[in-house]
């Protein structure tokens, strides 16, 4: 397995300019990959920061979400929305690919916290196969992977659980989709995190380890002991990319997350002990 970290610790947009030193810092540190927000950057950058990493050895993965769901959200009852993340998903994975990153995650499914009120429909259970197939599609035919991530009840109502995830993934029938599973909302929506996991297989293509307060990984109760070495004996040979936030370095973040606390002094901090942790049970 491969451990990466996604830049949100430090940053919510990434500029060649300002963060190569950050990317270097994260190579010294034994990173194997970065994960990387795809949606804000602009070409300029994604070519430069795709050398660079390029040159220092460092791999990549992009991750997208569609934050505004009053601009695209593929299960939306207006169609014109559905269309629009077709089309944004569409750019993304051109994005990725120029990024030098053959992987999209994120959760993909709907827009986030937009609530009906209700549970999810079998109308917009159909419109999220359609829409998502299209898009994915298009995604594949760039030679991109896209890993959809089930979240918490809190942050959407169509796919809280691996269960649905898989159904889903299963249902959409590409071989270049499978499911992001992320710790920390497991330890929310599930009843056992590790037995979700190997359940979820084969279908699981990438994990977010993330604390079950998003701090440092290793220091509460969202990360079962037992998890990384079950994943091992399941076969699972992916990423184990760490997800963890920092308030005062990703201002962007703070309402969309409600990152109240920093339980660090630095991200450098966590991003250190995170990784110390992942390797021990490696």
């Amino acid at each position: 397995m491969k451990v990466g970290i996604s830049v949100f610790l430090w940053t919510d947009i990434i500029r060649y300019d300002e963060h190569k030193p950050l990317l270097e810092l994260i190579k010294s540190m034994g990173f194997d990959g970065v994960e990387i927000p795809i949606f804000n950057m602009d070409d300029k950058d994604i070519d430069k920061i795709s050398k660079a990493c390029d040159a220092m050895g460092l791999e990549r993965a992009a991750t997208g979400a569609f934050f505004d769901p009053s601009l695209y959200d593929p299960i939306s009852p207006d169609a014109s929305l559905r269309k629009a993340a077709i089309e944004v998903l569409d750019k993304w994975s051109e994005k990725t690919k120029r990024l030098g990153a053959d992987m999209i995650v994120g959760p993909l499914f709907q827009g986030l916290k937009r609530f009906s009120g209700g549970p999810p429909t079998n109308e917009e259970w159909k419109w999220g196969l359609e829409t998502l197939h299209e898009g994915c599609l298009r995604a594949g035919k760039n030679g991109v992977h896209v890993g959809l991530e089930p979240l918490n009840r809190f942050e959407i109502y169509f796919a809280n659980t691996f269960a649905v995830a898989k159904q889903f993934v299963i249902e959409l029938g590409l071989p270049n989709v499978g499911i992001l599973a992320d710790t920390m909302h497991a330890n929310i929506e599930e009843f056992d995190v590790t037995e979700a996991f190997c359940n979820a297989m084969p279908h699981v293509s990438y994990v977010h380890i993330s604390e079950s307060n998003r701090s440092t990984p290793g220091s509460g109760h969202g990360i079962p002991n037992d998890l990384i070495p079950r994943l091992k004996e399941s076969g699972y040979d992916g990423w184990l990319t760490i997800e963890a936030f920092h308030g005062a370095s990703a201002p962007a973040l703070v309402p969309a997350l409600c990152l109240w606390r920093s339980w660090e002094d630095t991200p450098n901090e966590m991003a250190r002990k995170g990784l110390e942790y992942i390797r021990s049970k490696l």
